[in-house]
C-alpha cells in the first residue's frame, strides 16, 4: 500500500497524445496534486506497480496495453482493486461506456469537458479513495498486532489474560476486541478492551457473560450469522461484515475477523473477535453505487437523446428517409473508402414526373403524402444496408450504392421503377401515364483523388434528364467504368 510522505494526492495520468496529457497536468498540478503521466498502456500498468496511486485518468486510446485490459488488469489485483479510474474519451460511444463500468471505471466522461466538473468529480474521487486507505492501513496495523499477540499466546499459554503487557498491546487499538469462552454455553464475553467501548457505547460490565448476538439488536436474520455458527461448531476461523447497532440504538458495519486460541492441547478455549467500524466505507461504496447507477440512467438518456439529434439532423422530416445534408456527408465518406479500396460506387438520381401538376391538382397535403410513399417504395427497392436512400430535392430522391457494379444498379433502378408502376398512385395530369411514374439516371464509376464527387453527380443528373427528354418514366445509365 502506497504511504504519502506529503499531502499531495497521488493522480496517474494516461494518455499517448502529449498535447492532452500535458495540459490535463498542468491543470491537475495547480490544483496541488501530485501528477504522473504515461504514454502508453505498458508505461501506466509499470507506474501503477512501482508505486499505487490514488486516482487513475485513462485515456481510452492507448497503445501496447489496451486501456480497457489496462483496468480489467488493476481491477483483478488485489493490492490495486480499490484504485479509481476515470475513462476520458474523445468520443461519444455507448459501447466503449458500458464495457468501461464493465471492466471496474468508475466514471467515464467525453472530452470537452467543463474544467469545473472535471475537478469536482476528481476530488470526491480522491477523497473516497483515500478514506479507503486509511481504512484499509488500520486494518493492515491490527493484523500486525493480532499476528504478534497469536505467537505470544503459542509460545506460552501460562500468561495469564490480565499480563499488563497483553493488556498494553490491545488496549491500544481503537478497534474493538471481544474475547470469548468457548468452553462455557453460548459462547460468554470475558472481556472487551476500550475500543469496544468506545465504538458501541456499552461498558465491560453491561456485556460481561453476555453473547455477542446482543449487538445485532432485533436485525437478527443476517446470512453472516449463519457463517459464525459454521465456524464456531468446526472450530474455523472467518471474516465477515455484520450490521450492528450502538448502545444508543444507531446502525455501524462491523468488519469482524473470528478466530479460535487454542491450548497446549490444542483444545478451543477461547474465541477472539476483532471487530472494524466500515461504516465510513460501506457509506462510500453506496455513494459511489449510487453514483454509477446515476451515471448509467444519463448515459441512456444522453444515448436516447443523441439518437434523436441524429434524425434531425440527418432524417428528411416529411418523408423519413436521409436528407440532403446526410446525403452530402456519406457521398464523401464512400468515395474516399472506395478510392481506397478500388471497388464501384453507383448513384441514382429520380425525379417524380410532372410532380408539379400533381401538387397544382391534388393538393399539397395529396402531394406530401405522395412523397412519403415514393419515398418508402425507392427504400424497399434497395436491399442492402449500406445503400442510402436520401430526398435530394423537392420531388427528387437519390440513392447510394457502395461497392457496386453498373449492371447491379440498374437492376435497382429497375426494381424502383416497376415497383412505383404497381403502386398506381393516381395522377391524372401527368402526360405519361395515369398515376405517379419516375425518370431515373443511373450511374457507375471508380472512385479516384483525381476526380471530384459532386462531377460524378452532375454527370449522372445529365443522363436523368436525357429520360426525362426522351418520355420519362423510364432510366438512362452511364457507366464511368469503362470509359
Amino acid at each position: 500500500m502506497n504511504i504519502k510522505t506529503n499531502n499531495k494526492a497521488d493522480i496517474l495520468i494516461a494518455d499517448h497524445q502529449v498535447d492532452s496529457l500535458k495540459l490535463l497536468s498542468k491543470i491537475l498540478e495547480q490544483q496541488n496534486y501530485q501528477v504522473r503521466q504515461a504514454i502508453d498502456g505498458e508505461m501506466a500498468l509499470m507506474a501503477v506497480e512501482t508505486d499505487i496511486p490514488d486516482l487513475i485518468l485513462l485515456a481510452t486510446n492507448l497503445d501496447k496495453v489496451n486501456s480497457y485490459d489496462l483496468c480489467r488488469k488493476i481491477k483483478e489485483n488485489e493490492k490495486m482493486a480499490n484504485i479509481p479510474v476515470i475513462f476520458l474519451s474523445n468520443f461519444d460511444e455507448i459501447g466503449g461506456k458500458v464495457k468501461a463500468l464493465e471492466v471496474g471505471a468508475i466514471d467515464y466522461l467525453i472530452k470537452p469537458y467543463r474544467q469545473e466538473d472535471l475537478l469536482g468529480i476528481i476530488k470526491n474521487q480522491v477523497s473516497l479513495s483515500l478514506k479507503i486507505k486509511q481504512l484499509q492501513e488500520k486494518h493492515n496495523s491490527l493484523e500486525q498486532k493480532l499476528k504478534l499477540l497469536e505467537v505470544s499466546q503459542k509460545f506460552n499459554q501460562k500468561i495469564p489474560l490480565e499480563s499488563h503487557l497483553l493488556y498494553q498491546a490491545i488496549a491500544a487499538t481503537n478497534n474493538s476486541i471481544i474475547i470469548t469462552d468457548a468452553t462455557a454455553p453460548d459462547y460468554p464475553i470475558i472481556y472487551v478492551n476500550p475500543g469496544f467501548e468506545t465504538m458501541t457505547g456499552y461498558s465491560f460490565e453491561e456485556v460481561k457473560g453476555k453473547n455477542c448476538r446482543f449487538l445485532q439488536g432485533r436485525d437478527g436474520q443476517q446470512p453472516q450469522l449463519e457463517q459464525i455458527r459454521h465456524c464456531l461448531h468446526h472450530g474455523e476461523s472467518c471474516h465477515i461484515t455484520l450490521r450492528n447497532y450502538r448502545k444508543d440504538g444507531s446502525l455501524f458495519w462491523n468488519e469482524m475477523s473470528l478466530s479460535p486460541i487454542k491450548d497446549e492441547a490444542d483444545k478451543i478455549i477461547y474465541y477472539m473477535g476483532v471487530q472494524t467500524d466500515v461504516t465510513d466505507k460501506k457509506r462510500a461504496n453506496k455513494e459511489q453505487q449510487r453514483y454509477k447507477a446515476s451515471l448509467q440512467k444519463m448515459n441512456r438518456e444522453l444515448h436516447e437523446l443523441n439518437q434523436k439529434l441524429y434524425r434531425l439532423a440527418n432524417l428528411d422530416g416529411l418523408t423519413e428517409v436521409a436528407n440532403r445534408r446526410c446525403f452530402d456527408e456519406t457521398l464523401e465518406q464512400e468515395w474516399k473508402r472506395l478510392t481506397r479500396d478500388k471497388k464501384p460506387l453507383s448513384l441514382i438520381l429520380g425525379d417524380i414526373d410532372y410532380f408539379k401538376r400533381y401538387n397544382d391538382k391534388y393538393g399539397h397535403l395529396r402531394g406530401d403524402d405522395c412523397l412519403k410513399k415514393v419515398a418508402a417504395t425507392i427504400a424497399k427497392a434497395t436491399l442492402r444496408p449500406a445503400d442510402l436512400v436520401a430526398r435530394y430535392g423537392g420531388e427528387e430522391f437519390a440513392v447510394i450504392l457502395p461497392d457496386t457494379p453498373y449492371e447491379g444498379a440498374k437492376q435497382v433502378a429497375q426494381r424502383i421503377l416497376e415497383s412505383l408502376r404497381s403502386l398506381k398512385l393516381p395522377h391524372e395530369a401527368s402526360e405519361v401515364k395515369p398515376y405517379v411514374t419516375m425518370s431515373l439516371g443511373v450511374g457507375t464509376i471508380n472512385p479516384s483523388a483525381q476526380t471530384k464527387a459532386n462531377y460524378f453527380v452532375d454527370e449522372v443528373d445529365e443522363v436523368l434528364f436525357k429520360a426525362k427528354k426522351q418520355g420519362r418514366d423510364r432510366l438512362i445509365g452511364v457507366d464511368k467504368q469503362t470509359s
